[in-house]
């Protein structure tokens, strides 16, 4: 390899090794596109002080936001209910670390407790459901771990408290159904100052009280750091509004009528008709120097075989953490996706896809590990779940959004995902892996199993683990019941 004046010339370093505030990170950037000085150079000249002024004039004064992007913060958030965790990880634009439910045990006691409710008739019923939950997670616990180690004895080579760790983890694994929504977690957040200026307005903009408490502390904390960008994120009246009309007319229109029993837990509403020619053109467009109706037409009149060998060689000698290719996203699905909500912490993840969530609920029923009847824990289980649809039940009638903290993670709910093909790349691959819970390994497997139908040319290179297909028990808490009775 030959080395030019021009290689020799070039300069990459991380803005970290200079110990700037993110503020001054995010000056220094923005006034390269006015100085000829390095970022080096341009950062000697800045204070806190002198970062403040410049975005109190380009970024409040006169909404040159994506400075704020450059502004980096890491936020620690601890003590906050499940329930919240995933509000504040539907911000699509950070990066975020949770408290596992599946490799530790939760204490009891350790849950929120909505004023609201504490303070009312109900608050009684509240602590004693959630007391109620925690003892049974607690004695299940200790019952499956003597279960997974009757079922699977430790291996010769393996060391005691590396068995012993596994077998924890296998338990927490199970019991997690059983631990509500109102469960305390910690989760770590990664944002820009861009991001979290949003984030907060949506958090102090959302109907439960919690959220609303977070977001303020999430602003005071960050303007420690940044206090100029995100001052002035304060609630939307014009978010509220949407909010409460769409609540509104949606209990309108289905006052009378009952949520139907789900067909399927994944349905495919809506697909592009045209999908595996969108995503032909878009490849042949980035090759081409013609015009997209052009390159369309052509598509339209190849043949299906002519088709196929286009889409075969988009995939050909792809390695396995190869990503798709970016032409995959011109092709779209919508799925209606009915999952347990312990599920939907993990699926919530992939926040490329656009996600449309309904409030948490107990209509749905609840999923019951195969594990839980194995292990003859479910009749202790099926009381647990009967006890906060119960108490859900009478909650939802005065408090209708602070009802959700009393469900547990084995009810399902329903979300709405639009997303693309290569998000299905990326999703359909990591979810189906037989290390991932049973519960989204399931719902991976649907979402491959329904572009198939529609989509078998493009499918085909999705690569999905369909072994072990459909292994959790599913069904409403009446069906449990019937199960039980026979």
């Amino acid at each position: 390899m030959k080395i030019s004046q021009s290689d020799k010339d070039r300069q990459i370093y991380t803005m970290n090794e200079l110990g700037l505030s993110p503020e001054v990170v995010a000056v220094a950037f923005a006034k390269t596109s006015r100085s000829p000085d390095s970022f080096k150079d341009i950062a000697k000249d800045l204070t806190d002080e002198k970062s403040a002024q410049f975005h109190e004039k380009w970024v409040v004064g006169y909404g040159h936001a994506s400075v704020a992007e450059h502004a980096v913060l890491n936020i620690a958030i601890e003590n906050v209910s499940i329930l919240a965790s995933k509000v504040i990880e539907d911000n699509r634009l950070a990066s975020y670390t949770e408290k596992s439910t599946r490799y530790q045990i939760f204490d009891k006691g350790r849950y929120y407790k909505p004023g609201n409710v504490l303070h009312s008739e109900h608050g009684k019923l509240y602590v004693e459901t959630m007391d109620y939950l925690f003892e049974t997670y607690e004695m299940l616990i200790h019952k499956l771990i003597d279960f997974v180690k009757r079922r699977d004895p430790k291996p010769a080579d393996q060391k005691e408290r590396y068995y012993d760790a596994a077998c924890m983890a296998k338990a927490c694994d199970i019991a997690r159904y059983l631990l509500p929504t109102a469960t305390y977690t910690n989760l770590g957040m990664t944002l820009n100052a861009r991001g979290l200026e949003y984030a907060i307005v949506k958090f102090l903009s959302h109907p439960l009280q919690e959220i609303q408490q977070i977001g303020q502390e999430i602003k005071a904390a960050g303007l420690k750091a940044t206090p100029t960008l995100i001052k002035f994120a304060n609630e939307n009246a014009y978010m509220q509004h949407v909010q409460n009309e769409m609540q509104q007319t949606s209990n309108d229109l289905f006052k009378t009528e009952a949520p139907e029993q789900s067909r399927s837990a994944v349905e495919l509403v809506w697909h592009d008709e045209l999908g595996v020619e969108k995503y032909v053109a878009a490849l042949l467009y980035k090759g081409a120097q013609h015009s997209y109706y052009q390159i369309w037409q052509k598509v339209l009149a190849m043949s299906l075989r002519e088709k196929e060998d286009i889409i075969a060689k988009s995939f050909e000698n792809r390695g396995e953490f190869d990503q798709a290719p970016r032409e995959c996203e011109v092709v779209n699905y919508v799925h209606d996706i009915l999952m347990d909500y312990g599920a939907f912490r993990d699926v919530q993840r992939h926040r490329m896809a656009t996600q449309v969530n309904q409030d948490v609920t107990v209509v749905h029923g609840f999923e019951m590990p195969t594990e839980i009847g194995d292990a003859n824990l479910d009749a202790e289980f099926v009381e647990a779940m009967n006890r906060c649809e119960q108490a859900y039940h009478v909650l939802v009638k005065d408090f209708p959004k602070d009802a959700q903290y009393v469900v547990p993670l084995a009810f399902r709910k329903r979300t709405l995902f639009s997303w693309n093909l290569r998000e299905l790349h990326h999703f359909v691959p990591l979810r189906s892996t037989p290390k991932g819970h049973p519960s989204y390994r399931r719902i991976a497997q649907h979402v491959h199993n329904t572009v198939n139908k529609v989509h078998p040319l493009l499918a085909k290179y999705i690569r999905v683990n369909k072994s072990g297909e459909y292994l959790s028990t599913v069904g409403t808490s009446q069906q449990f019941e019937r199960n039980l009775k026979d």
